[in-house]
C-alpha cells in the first residue's frame, strides 16, 4: 500500500508533442511525412489530426508483437471525423485526405 506522500508525488509520464504537418489539402490529396521511430518507447504514440472546423481524427501506434523492431507496426484508427487515411511505411507515414478540401494540422504525441 502506498503512503499518501507516495501517492501525492506520483506524476504520470508527460508525452512530447511534435507538430508534423500544417497545410491545406485538396480532395484526395496526400502528404508523406518522415518520422523517427527512435522516439517511440512503446505502444503509447498517438497521431492527432485536426481541421480548421474543429473536426479531428486519432490514430494510435500498434507495434507488431511478432517483430522485435519498433518500426514494424501500424497506426490504428481510434476515431475519424475527417475521412482521412493514414499509412505507415518504414520511416514515414502518408496522410491521405478524404473527399473535402480542408486545412489539416497533425501532431504526434510520444
Amino acid at each position: 500500500m502506498k503512503t499518501s506522500a507516495e501517492t501525492f508525488n506520483h506524476h504520470p509520464e508527460v508525452k512530447t508533442t511534435n507538430k508534423i504537418l500544417s497545410r491545406s489539402f485538396a480532395p484526395y490529396e496526400s502528404a508523406v511525412i518522415g518520422i523517427h521511430f527512435s522516439d517511440f518507447k512503446d505502444d503509447s504514440a498517438l497521431l492527432i489530426i485536426k481541421n480548421d472546423r474543429g473536426e479531428s481524427a486519432q490514430f494510435s501506434w500498434q507495434q507488431n508483437i511478432v517483430s522485435s523492431h519498433i518500426e514494424k507496426g501500424y497506426f490504428k484508427e481510434v476515431m475519424n471525423d475527417l475521412g482521412i487515411t493514414v499509412h505507415h511505411r518504414e520511416d514515414s507515414i502518408t496522410i491521405i485526405n478524404g473527399g473535402a478540401q480542408q486545412f489539416l494540422t497533425a501532431e504526434l504525441k510520444v
